[in-house]
């Protein structure tokens, strides 16, 4: 059985449409929150990832578009997450905002015999911890396991932009990283793949180009717009 994993989108169609034609026809698609903000295609990607998921669950930003606010924003990327906040606000339908909002926070799905529990950030605070799984020690990942019951065979975690994985007891944690706004110092996007039981981070290089010319067609503050590019451009923020 092949599963897409990814998470934190951004809004980012041109990786999207580059994980699709790297990866098609998977059995499933898990997909862990911030499908919209600070990219340009907020629409055409929510509407992509509630066609085609298999399990969804909310980011911190599809929360502050769907109910405002700045929970677990980077406090240096406030000024670009509020001009892109309020963009992708005045873009998505009010149904679309809702069903944003509806989204559970965490998420339990049984495949291929293993158990996979989906949340943004950590079960500790599903929008706001920030934990890397590169340098966590230790027990901080053995607690954020420990109140999963039952425990997982996979946790699978977003939010920092980072790809790791851990294991810990008998659960592998997974942060694939993210496929539209990548931040580990290289601007390819990042993703994993289970196969019949094989987990696996890999790299994807798309258009950013594409996307970098699309910020600047935004009503947005330039001085945003500059920051947005230099972050796909670099992978770093």
């Amino acid at each position: 059985m092949k599963i897409i994993i990814f998470s934190d989108l951004h809004a980012n169609w041109e990786a999207l449409s580059a994980l699709q034609r790297v990866e098609s026809q998977p059995d499933a698609v898990l997909f862990m929150g911030d499908i919209v903000n600070f990219g340009p295609d907020p629409k055409r990607c929510l509407d992509w990832v509630r066609a085609n998921a298999t399990a969804v669950v909310r980011g911190n930003h599809d929360h502050g578009v769907a109910f405002g606010g700045e929970l677990g924003v980077n406090p240096g990327l406030l000024v670009e997450y509020r001009a892109m906040r309020d963009f992708t606000q005045t873009v998505l339908p009010a149904e679309d905002r809702a069903w944003l909002g509806d989204l559970p926070l965490n998420h339990n799905v049984e495949l291929d015999g293993a158990r996979f529990h989906l949340v943004h950030a950590m079960p500790s605070d599903p929008l706001a911890r920030r934990l890397s799984l590169v340098s966590a020690r230790q027990e901080e990942l053995e607690a954020e396991v420990a109140q999963l019951s039952p425990r997982p065979d996979v946790l699978l975690v977003g939010h920092t932009h980072l790809p790791g994985m851990r294991k810990v007891g008998e659960t592998i944690i997974v942060n694939p990283g993210s496929l539209g706004q990548p931040r580990n110092g290289i601007p390819d996007a990042t993703y994993a793949v289970w196969r019949d039981g094989d987990l696996q981070i890999h790299h994807l290089h798309y258009d950013h180009d594409a996307t970098q010319r699309k910020l600047m067609m935004l009503p947005v503050d330039p001085d945003v717009v500059d920051r947005l590019q230099e972050i796909l451009e670099t992978g770093s923020a």
